[in-house]
């Protein structure tokens, strides 16, 4: 729905004039547990839907009344599409006689994002995107972060009598550990669901001076998605270019950035491989 109806104008205005939208994972993809309030009010969402013979799903569209009511549904399998949301968003403003809100009660309740940080001393997050290219497998851009802890940032870092032209191998649990969100975007999001089958990343020491460090990174992968131990596992495979900067004084790594210049998966429907072109970038940062 986010490339999709959500990204419609028509949508983005009838939400943002008359409705206070939200969203709720319902999957908690590698979320933190939610808490005891937001469950029970889902499930007394639930419960109401199932009593009043709503549509419901994993992924639908809930629209509560100002009192919390159900006032209806409509699954993504509809949803996604802007002609049917559009005249159903629309109904419910004509019998409900909804008047646009107000713009500062519109600025009030917009969700701004709150910082994620690391969850470990001195550690660093790695953003990853995903991309399927091809029409009719556009499902977005994934994005994930991945945290890299102080021990395991370090081995991007070369050591203080390195100089230029010297290469190593990045440790496999750290390489692994960025490969494994590597995955395209699709009907199942879950890390657990990758395994990375081979995958191996080279630093090599472009130029050093007293002060900063610049590092060429090069690496190869292939990964099982979904992996279910069956010969028509997805199969993700390759190669990777990007650079990395590193403060040489305090030792610290200040800078990565790897992109796919080569990205393909094959997915099977009915026995048929599926290939499909892939974008896959990874920056560090906030």
């Amino acid at each position: 729905m986010r490339v999709s109806s959500l990204s419609d104008e028509r949508v983005i205005a009838l939400l943002t004039k008359y409705f206070v939208p939200a969203w709720v994972s319902r999957d908690d993809y590698q979320l933190d547990p939610r808490g005891k309030d937001e469950q029970s009010e889902l499930d007394r969402i639930d419960a109401e839907r199932h009593r009043r013979g709503l549509e419901g799903g994993t992924v639908c569209v809930f629209v509560l009344d100002s009192d919390g009511s159900l006032l209806a549904t409509q699954r993504v399998q509809f949803a996604y599409k802007p002609e049917n949301l559009v005249p159903f968003l629309e109904k419910i403003i004509a019998d409900k006689k909804l008047t646009p809100r107000d713009a500062e009660a519109i600025r009030a309740s917009a969700v701004r994002p709150s910082a994620v940080k690391p969850k470990t001393e001195d550690g660093l997050l790695v953003h990853v995107w995903t991309r399927c290219d091809q029409a009719g497998t556009n499902r977005g851009v994934s994005h994930d972060r991945v945290e890299l802890t102080a021990a395991e940032w370090k081995a991007f870092v070369p050591a203080a009598d390195a100089r230029a032209g010297n290469t190593w191998i990045l440790p496999e649990a750290v390489a692994h550990k960025l490969f494994r969100y590597c995955y395209p975007p699709g009907p199942i999001w879950r890390v657990n669901d990758c395994k990375v089958l081979n995958g191996k990343l080279k630093a090599s020491l472009i130029s050093a001076s007293a002060e900063e460090a610049r590092i060429k990174l090069e690496g190869a992968m292939e990964l099982s998605f979904p992996n279910t131990g069956k010969p028509t596992d997805g199969r993700i495979t390759a190669r990777l270019v990007g650079v990395a900067h590193a403060d040489r004084r305090k030792q610290a790594l200040t800078s990565l950035a790897l992109v796919s210049e080569q990205a393909d998966y094959v997915w099977y429907w009915q026995g048929k491989p599926q290939p499909i072109k892939m974008r896959i970038a990874l920056q560090l940062g906030d």
